[in-house]
């Protein structure tokens, strides 16, 4: 299948998701979600947004019972409750975006707002890792829609079947498998256990450089 195919020596650009990836993000956006949700009447616990989560707002908010007619205002009101909120990228992230840069080139793909995600980027002092930075406000198809990941790779000039995706979900798997891209995964505090085994999975995204080594 699609993005099934192991890595080759051809590699040459390695993509990235961001929160549960790189950015240690999990708590912080479990509050948010708790206090946007809050809002309208609707609680949520940990392990609710685990099974739940999807980084495509609007299925998510349905996924918890959020009427369509207060999707637009809880998203509204997740941005101002994220502007609180200062997730670090997870220790020794940096340091493995600089080993891969020696090889691959490096981009990333999100479903975070332009803003948010620059600010969580310069903060943790990794923006200058990045050629390309793809955020939800750059396409019209929300992940796992393969849009923003293609537009990454274009922006490279890396053929899918020369490039590798990094994410910590099952979604961003899906995501990765519609483009016809590779796929190794990491664990966060998003990740549910997939049940086939379908792809790689690492601790953490500081086992990459030496995974790909291998």
């Amino acid at each position: 299948m699609p993005g099934d195919h192991k890595l080759t020596e051809g590699l040459q650009a390695v993509v990235f998701d961001l929160d549960g990836t790189l950015l240690d993000s999990f708590q912080s956006h479990l509050e948010i979600y708790q206090a946007t949700l809050a809002s309208f009447g609707i609680g949520l616990t940990p392990p609710e947004f685990r099974r739940l989560y999807t980084p495509n707002w609007n299925e998510f908010y349905r996924a918890v019972g959020l009427p369509p007619r207060h999707w637009d205002a809880a998203s509204a009101r997740w941005l101002r409750e994220a502007t609180a909120h200062r997730p670090q990228p997870f220790p020794g992230a940096a340091d493995a975006l600089r080993r891969l840069r020696r090889r691959f080139r490096l981009g990333l793909v999100t479903a975070g707002s332009r803003v948010r995600v620059r600010a969580d980027l310069d903060r943790g002092g990794i923006t200058d890792g990045f050629e390309i930075v793809v955020t939800a406000d750059d396409v019209a198809q929300p992940k796992p829609d393969p849009e923003g990941l293609l537009a990454a790779l274009g922006a490279l000039g890396v053929a899918p079947e020369r490039a590798l995706y990094v994410g910590d979900t099952d979604s961003d798997y899906e995501f990765a498998r519609a483009a016809g891209v590779a796929f190794v995964g990491v664990t966060s505090g998003f990740t549910r256990p997939s049940a086939d085994g379908a792809y790689v999975r690492l601790a953490t995204v500081t086992d990459l450089p030496g995974y790909l080594r291998a």
